[in-house]
């Protein structure tokens, strides 16, 4: 993919895995062998969600063109295109028995269609806002919808007939589950609340607080006693749904959690980030399992295959991976984090403890002091481990600089030590130190996007300037200019090197939402990108 991949989803069998990306694709790949198997293309908008019909014989697809396309899974065929919506369609759901389709538009729409023929059933109306999820109850008889009007809706499949308005949160609902027995619905909202509702009777059983900013993502446990939900104040919760008692909370991302899921058997949660990392939970002590590390933006799916060996994520770095979920590897000296990976985090803590003498987990060859030779010896062990291949995620948390890097690498060759693991350490040092040094001077997109209130800009700089940012309305009125002074050579992304903006103007005060461009000057370059604040 060549652009972040929105959705993921397994085949019914497992043995097909489905990507929809922004690059306007959906890819098939063999789960087995990771072989890419085909790419179905015909969307002129990226792809937000992915969906096999119960059989597994067809998929579907919605896209920011507004349409869904039908794919037969066995050939990559271009079944038909379902039109109508006249906004992007943000999430699509097959009924259980596969014959209805539903898809959610940010045109305010739930379209219900016939898999078979592509007929237009019926257009349920109603909520006053874009449609962010859609979800159909066990039985298939009713379809949820969440909105960004701050209402849950309750549809009678058959009829198209609107039951009930599930009201109460206060932001965009953002995403809806039922309970796997169908008695219980989950929505969860920018309030920071999630709500569950019997679906007898339409009633709010409860509120779950605890959150301190909106709740993206909410999944059931297989047997339904469970409820994990994911929120933008980078924490995990898991509640109790009989009582609606909080269980635990779930710590570790370094930005926002943006997808849960729980293992089949119910015993793993797993958990993607905008850090760009995923990781594993035992849901009954709360226990960190490990952490996965590969992608280089935000994981915004995560899935397991329904035998619960392989663990599918999908990022915004354009790519989807897969994990064998084997028993953790052995622990390595070099993983001085003790997060079962040895990656950028251990080689980072290893230079904020150099020069400490004694015992010191950070102390790798285990001479006594903390020095550069630690610091090699654990770039060499990159990718040593079942779990990570060498990578830098500059949303990880980690502030990693181009001119730390090239102080590390001089000190290193300094020794002129001969080991060959030493030697692949400094390969491993050079490789990092290229990925820091920008060929050439960008502004990138913002995140989040869209946000309230604050975001961050990240850009990059190929030769050291005086930077600033000139933020404008859409009529070209200036609000606010950050000066951000004279940067060196290096990639500004990370939240702390990034340019942040609390959505204020000179004066201040918050400004309205809307669409907005903001502009980098570095010398004599300049960009311009746009970004939408959402109240």
């Amino acid at each position: 993919h060549t652009g972040g991949v929105n959705s993921v989803s397994f085949s019914p069998d497992g043995e097909t895995l489905a990507s929809g990306s922004w690059d306007g694709t959906v890819r098939l790949w063999g789960v087995n062998t990771g072989r890419h198997l085909r790419t179905l293309t015909g969307h002129t908008g990226g792809v937000n969600s992915v969906s096999f019909s119960p059989d597994g014989e067809t998929l579907a697809s919605g896209s920011w063109d507004g349409t869904v396309r039908l794919w037969d899974v066995n050939t990559g065929r271009h079944l038909r295109t379902l039109t109508g919506h006249t906004e992007r369609v943000k999430s699509v759901s097959f009924s259980p028995d596969g014959e209805t389709l539903a898809s959610g538009s940010w045109d305010g729409t739930v379209c219900l269609w016939g898999v078979n023929t592509g007929t237009h059933i019926q257009t349920l109306t109603g909520h006053t806002g874009g449609i962010n999820s859609v979800s159909f109850s066990p039985d298939g008889e009713t379809l949820a919808s969440g909105s960004w009007d701050v209402t849950v809706r309750l549809w009678d499949v058959d009829t198209g007939r609107h039951l009930r308005t599930l009201t109460g949160h206060t932001g965009d609902v953002l995403s809806v589950s039922f309970s796997p027995d169908g008695e219980t619905l989950a929505s969860a909202s920018w309030d920071g609340t999630v709500r569950l509702w019997g679906m007898n009777t339409g009633r709010h059983l409860r509120t779950l607080t605890g959150h301190t900013d909106g709740v993206v993502s909410v999944s059931f446990s297989p047997d339904g006693e469970t409820l994990a939900s994911g929120s933008w104040d980078v924490t995990v919760r898991l509640w109790d749904v009989d009582t609606g008692r909080h269980l635990r909370t779930l710590t570790g991302h370094t930005w926002y959690v943006l997808s849960v899921s729980f293992s089949p058997d119910g015993e793993t949660l797993a958990s993607g980030s905008d850090d760009g990392t995923v990781r594993l939970w035992d849901v009954n002590t709360g226990r960190h399992i490990r952490t996965l590390t590969g992608h280089t933006d935000g994981v915004f799916s995560v899935a397991f295959s329904p035998d619960g060996e392989t663990l599918a994520s999908g990022s915004d770095d354009g790519t989807v991976l897969l994990w064998d979920l084997d028993p953790i590897p052995t622990q390595l000296p070099e993983d001085v984090n003790d997060d079962g990976i040895v990656n950028i985090v251990d080689l980072t803590f290893v230079a904020s403890n150099f020069g400490k003498i004694g015992q010191n987990a950070a102390d790798v060859n285990g001479d006594g002091v903390v020095n550069i030779i630690d610091l090699t010896l654990v770039a060499a062990a990159f990718g040593n481990t079942a779990a990570a291949p060498f990578v830098w995620n500059s949303n990880s948390g980690t502030d990693l600089k181009r001119t730390d890097v090239a102080a590390w690498l001089k000190q290193a060759r300094k020794l002129n030590l001969t080991d060959p693991a030493f030697q692949r350490g400094l390969l491993i040092l050079e490789h990092l130190l290229a990925t820091l040094t920008p060929k050439e001077t960008a502004l990138l997109s913002n995140y989040p996007n869209p946000f309230n209130p604050e975001t961050w800009i990240p850009y990059q700089l190929a030769t050291p300037a005086d930077v600033s940012i000139s933020i404008y309305t859409a009529a070209g009125q200036l609000v606010r200019k950050l000066d951000l002074g004279h940067q060196t050579v290096g990639i500004y992304e990370s939240r702390s090197r990034a340019a942040y903006w609390n959505g204020r103007n000179t004066l201040g005060e918050p400004v309205a939402s809307g669409v907005y461009f903001y502009t980098l000057t570095a010398g004599d370059f300049t960009a311009t990108r746009k970004m939408l604040i959402r109240k």
